[in-house]
Formats: structure tokens, C-alpha cells, sequence
């Protein structure tokens, strides 16, 4: 039996990678589903699954037909991380079947939230929901039955005993068998790079951008330590842990549950990390760090035995103490990046952070105290509730952080765009967005919604409108947080000096990312494909005014003295004139504005009154419970109905 894992681009086909994979300031994330899965399928008596990195390498669709004709393949795995990944894997499933009819396809990943509609849709035999390793293994077992015994046809109630299976019936029926089990602790795996260079062909130089010079990546040259003699230069992505303790309305989760890595095991990557790649940074990219205590002192305290500088990039805000921060620092942590999203206590509930503006503060305020650095981006705007006014506290809240660490606003905030939220399938954001009407309810409607949100970054251009706010205003909500931030930190900034060593960190930074802070204007020159893999090419004169805004204005201590009702209003339609101009004279297949033509249930919207802060507590405020109180019983004997439904709002 012939298996191939295949990873999956996250963005829509086109001819060429829009981005080179040396490009970027951290290394690139390995594979570690794939390499999770065929680790569990070995250590079940399967030999090593082939592996095909079609993230990484990017070829072609003649080159993807030549590889399946050359290796003929009886079952493939498709990793499909994100929902954004939806056109990539209608084009791949297209070609496999083009060269082998009878190749069981299989898709994991938190797209398969939308199972229904990519069984419906695309050549995809079967999706795997939830985490995979067991069901992978239960696949391959029911595989090699199946080819032994030269079967015609796959039996779908004998394949439906395996745990974490979507499928269509004879009838195009959706059939579940439940979220698929998770591994425990001493099962999970680290990956291996010798395995992830099987993936790149011939192309082994390739395996480089799993790794980085630590002067590359922005968070690491913040410390001095970084810059000590005889330390390994080379940065490399790490996880400890998997899953998240929270739940928050906007993430695309595919799985419950938090599980830490044995420890054991973790020493043993170290070292390889350490001798073989000459690796002395790592970025630690999990999405709770610091959540379960014990182990994350035994892991900090590994790190510094084998000598790493590391930065830990998913942080809540809660899950750290003065003295946790401390031992982290004292163990070799020389960064810590938090979940911050706004500044605005009901936009954090309407979130379901669960936890307080204050609680941001406090733990922000502890780093800058004991001389941890902090990262200060990560604010997101447009969730339902937002209002200027929600907005104007996310800048003072900037502009309060600026001003406590003494470092001009606009190095801290001011080459960076705020992210818009886009909803994703299985998040209460998206079934807030079918409820109004702005995402269709059948197959065919969430179908062009995972098209258009196929490669689309999160930015105002591709925002769907959940408020109900004029246009006018949604594209000036960035521009007023930056507004804000710079009257805030200039008011509190009246008699102090600026720190002149951090400054001079902040723009060694700012020249890492590959920006000048003394040119923000020119902005590198991006291309943009659509579905249709029409090329639209974006270049800085499309953003004139954010661009004049940007240098002139939004930072200038001058215009900070000025009254609100003078500035603000100017800069809400010179943005908004620019945005009338990127509508009408740079369109392209993907822009989301074309979704909010569909009819609006203005009803559903969420009322001040669900968002009074004197009169409801975080759970009332939560988009969850407000969704739950909004959902229609769907009829218990359409069973596919029900069970799409479930799948698209999650687990």
C-alpha cells in the first residue's frame, strides 16, 4: 500500500509563490501534523508514509501530476491547517484523481469544519475532524483490508467505525462518526527534519527555511544577551505544548483539549537541534504557553540547560506571575508576546478572553518592570460591537504602553496595520455572519465564501461588515487608534525623556522587518491572485493617503494638540476616498465587500443592551452565548443538516 501526506499552501493557487520562503523574520513553522502522523502510523507497524511538501516547494500543476504518476498512491492526507486553504485543496484532490481515480483523498485540518460542503464540492473522499493520528492509523488499517481483499467499493458503515470521520453516503448523505480521539502526553512526537527533507525532493536546501540567523527575527535582538560571544546563531520554531485553555469567538479551533509534550523527549530534540543545526534561538509558537505551570518551568529550565535564547509567542495575560516571568527571563526567555486584541473591556468579552483590560496591563507592566521584552502588536478591530468608541480606547490603551516604556508611539505601532477579523468556519464569528445573511446557508454560499476567503490577509479591504457600520467608518477604524495613541502618549509624556537604548532597540527591530523608520511611505511592491488566478498588482500609490497619514499626520505631535472634531473627520474621508478608489479601480475576485450586498437580518444585530457592562456579566457578552440565544433548532430528522451545522460551529 502506497501512502503519501501531502502540506497544503494556505493561499489560492496562482502560477507563482507570492512570497520566497527566505523571506520573513522568524523560520518557518515545521510540519508538525505531518510529521505527528506518520510518526503514530510507524509506531503502528506502518512503514514511513511518503512525504510531499507542497507548502514548501510550490510546483506546479504538471509538476504535482508528474510526482502521482511517478509514485502511485492508494491513499494521500492533505493538511489543510486553515479554512483559507480551500482552493489548494480543490486543486490538488482535482489532480490526484486526474492520475488515479481510486486514491482515497483525505483531508484534515481546521478547514474541515466545512466537511459538508469540500465532500460536496471537490474530489476529497473523506475528512478527518479533529486530531488525526488516531483516525490516520484507523484509515491505513481499514485501507490495507480494503486493497487485500480488491474490494470494488469502500464500505462506508465499516469506515464510519473509525472515530473522527466525515463522509458522504451512496446517497451524498453527510455521515460523522464524532471528533477524532487526541493523542496522550508520552504519544506526541517532535518532528524530524530528516523526515520534513524527504518532502523536498531534490530540493534540500530548502530544509533552511525551517531555520534562521537569531539577527533575522525582530523579537530576538531586543536582548542583550542575544549579542554574547560563542553563542549558536541559527533560530528554529518550536512547540511545547498543543491545543488552548481558551475559546475565543473569533479562532478556528478543530479540537478540545491542552496537552504538554514529554519532557523526555524534548531533551532529546534539543540536542539535535543543538548539534546538528547549530541551534542556539528558538521561537516557542504555542498557543498557551505558561498555562500548565509545572511543566513550563521543567521546559524553561531544559531550554537554558542546552543553552538556548528563546521567545515565547502565545502567552495569556492570566496564566503568568512577577515570579513565573522571572524564572522564564532567568532561564534564558528573552521575549514573551501576549494575546492582547483591544484595549476595550466589551470588546475582550465579546471576544471571550476572560479576562480584564487591567489583567493586560498588569502582566505588560511586570515585563517592562523586570526588563522582559514584550511585544506590543497583536490588536485586532471589527469584531460585532465595535465602535469608534471601542476603537478610541484601543489607542489610549497604546499610547498609555508607549508612554511606559518611553519609546515614540510611532516605532511601537506605526509600520504595522491593525488586523481586521475575517470569520472562519467553526467560529461563532461565522455563524453570527449566516445569521445576518452576510454568509449564505447552503452548500453553494459557503462554498464561495471559503473561495473568497482563500488568500486574502486580514485587512480592511477584505473585511465583511458584522457591525453594520458605514463604510466610512470601518475603514477610519485603524487610523483612529493610531489617532488616539498618539494624543494619549503625548499628553503622558509631558515630563519625561525618551528611553534613548530602547528607542535605538525599537528601530534595530523596525530594520530587521525590512522597513525604515525614516521612510515609512515606501512600501514594498506586493502581488495579489485570485481564484480565478487573475494577477492584480498592488503597489504604494494605491495606498496615497494611508501612506500621507501615515507620515505626516498620525504621529505628529502638533496634529496630537489638535481638537477631534477637527482632525478626525479629515482623516476619515480622506481614508475613506481611498478606499472608494481601491473599489472601483483595483477590484479583484477576492474582495469580501461583494459578500455584504447579500440581505442583511438587521434584527439579529447585537443591541447596546446585550453589551451594557452594568447590567450583564463576560458570559452574557460572550458572541457564544449571544449566537446561542440567535440559533434556530434545526429539524432532528434531517440529519445531514444537523450534523453540517454542527461541524461548521465547531467542537
Amino acid at each position: 500500500m502506497e501512502v503519501v501526506l501531502c502540506s497544503v499552501p494556505v493561499e489560492a493557487p496562482g502560477d507563482k509563490l507570492r512570497r520566497k520562503r527566505s523571506e520573513g523574520t522568524l523560520p518557518i513553522m515545521p510540519k508538525i501534523a505531518i510529521t505527528s502522523l506518520n510518526n503514530w502510523a510507524v509506531k503502528n507497524g506502518f512503514p514511513a508514509c511518503k512525504f510531499y511538501d507542497i507548502d514548501m516547494l510550490y510546483p506546479s500543476d504538471n509538476d504535482i501530476e508528474e510526482y502521482f504518476i511517478k509514485n502511485k498512491a492508494d491513499v494521500v492526507g492533505l493538511s489543510a491547517v486553515v479554512s483559507t486553504s480551500y482552493m489548494q485543496v480543490k486543486r490538488l484532490a482535482k489532480i490526484i484523481k486526474k492520475v488515479n481515480k481510486k486514491t482515497l483523498i483525505v483531508c484534515g485540518g481546521y478547514l474541515t469544519a466545512s466537511a459538508n460542503t469540500i465532500l460536496h464540492k471537490t474530489e476529497i473522499d473523506a475528512c478527518v475532524v479533529g486530531d488525526g493520528e488516531v483516525a490516520w492509523v484507523g484509515i491505513l488499517k481499514f485501507m490495507k483490508e480494503h486493497l487485500k481483499y480488491k474490494k470494488s467499493k469502500i464500505d462506508i458503515d465499516e469506515f464510519l467505525k473509525i472515530k473522527g470521520i466525515a463522509v458522504l453516503d451512496d446517497s451524498k448523505n453527510l455521515k460523522f462518526s464524532g471528533y477524532g480521539q487526541r493523542l496522550q502526553s508520552c504519544d506526541m512526537t517532535f518532528p524530524s527534519f530528516k523526515y520534513l527533507k524527504t518532502g523536498l525532493q531534490d530540493n534540500v536546501e530548502a530544509l533552511q527555511n525551517y531555520f534562521k540567523p537569531f539577527y533575522n527575527a525582530e523579537m530576538l535582538v531586543m536582548d542583550d544577551r542575544a549579542f554574547e560571544k560563542g553563542r549558536r546563531p541559527m533560530t528554529a520554531s518550536i512547540l511545547l505544548t498543543k491545543g488552548c485553555v481558551a475559546k475565543c469567538t473569533f479562532c478556528q479551533r478543530g479540537s478540545k483539549g491542552y496537552t504538554v509534550y514529554d519532557l523526555d523527549k524534548l531533551e532529546a530534540h534539543l540536542k539535535d537541534l543543538r548539534d546538528n543545526y547549530n541551534v542556539g534561538f528558538l521561537t516557542v509558537d504555542d498557543e498557551n504557553f505558561g498555562s500548565v505551570k509545572k511543566f513550563c518551568y521543567q521546559a524553561a529550565e531544559l531550554l537554558h540547560k542546552y543553552d538556548m535564547l528563546w521567545f515565547a509567542g502565545g502567552v495569556r495575560c492570566t496564566s503568568v506571575t512577577k515570579e513565573d516571568l522571572l524564572h522564564y527571563k532567568n532561564n534564558g526567555c528573552i521575549s514573551i508576546k501576549f494575546g492582547i486584541e483591544s484595549g476595550d473591556q466589551t470588546m475582550l468579552d465579546i471576544m471571550e478572553k476572560k479576562f480584564t483590560v487591567h489583567d493586560i496591563k498588569k502582566a505588560l507592566y511586570t515585563c517592562i518592570d523586570i526588563g522582559l521584552y514584550t511585544s506590543f502588536q497583536g490588536f485586532m478591530l471589527g469584531m460585532p460591537g465595535e465602535t469608534l468608541e471601542t476603537c478610541r480606547q484601543s489607542g489610549k490603551f497604546m499610547g498609555e504602553l508607549a508612554a511606559k516604556i518611553r519609546v515614540p508611539v510611532d516605532l511601537l505601532y506605526g509600520n504595522q496595520d491593525l488586523l481586521y477579523t475575517i470569520p472562519l468556519v467553526g467560529t461563532p464569528m461565522y455563524e453570527y455572519g449566516k445569521q445576518l445573511g452576510l454568509i449564505g446557508q447552503t452548500i453553494d454560499d459557503e462554498e464561495k465564501f471559503l473561495e473568497l476567503t482563500s488568500n486574502v490577509g486580514a485587512y480592511k479591504r477584505y473585511f465583511i461588515n458584522l457591525n453594520g457600520a458605514p463604510m466610512s467608518e470601518v475603514v477610519f477604524w485603524d487610523m483612529l487608534v493610531f489617532l488616539e495613541a498618539t494624543r494619549t502618549y503625548e499628553k503622558l509624556m509631558k515630563n519625561k525623556k525618551v528611553d534613548e537604548k530602547m528607542k535605538q532597540k525599537f528601530i534595530h527591530q523596525l530594520r530587521v522587518k525590512g522597513i525604515n523608520p525614516q521612510v515609512r511611505s515606501k512600501q514594498k511592491k506586493i502581488q495579489v491572485m485570485g481564484a480565478s488566478e487573475t494577477k492584480l498588482d498592488i503597489s504604494f500609490s494605491q495606498y496615497f493617503v494611508t501612506n500621507f497619514l501615515r507620515q505626516h499626520i498620525l504621529f505628529n505631535k502638533i496634529v496630537a494638540k489638535l481638537p477631534r472634531f477637527l482632525v478626525d473627520p479629515i482623516v476619515r474621508y480622506a481614508v475613506y476616498f481611498e478606499y472608494l478608489i481601491q473599489k472601483h479601480l483595483f477590484k479583484d475576485s477576492h474582495n469580501l465587500h461583494t459578500v455584504t450586498n447579500a440581505k442583511v437580518n438587521k434584527s439579529i444585530r447585537i443591541s447596546p443592551e446585550e453589551l451594557d457592562l452594568s447590567n450583564t456579566t463576560q458570559k452574557d457578552r460572550s458572541l457564544r452565548t449571544i449566537v446561542a440565544k440567535r440559533i434556530k433548532k434545526i429539524d432532528s430528522e434531517n440529519e445531514m443538516e444537523n450534523l453540517a451545522a454542527m461541524l461548521t460551529r465547531g467542537p
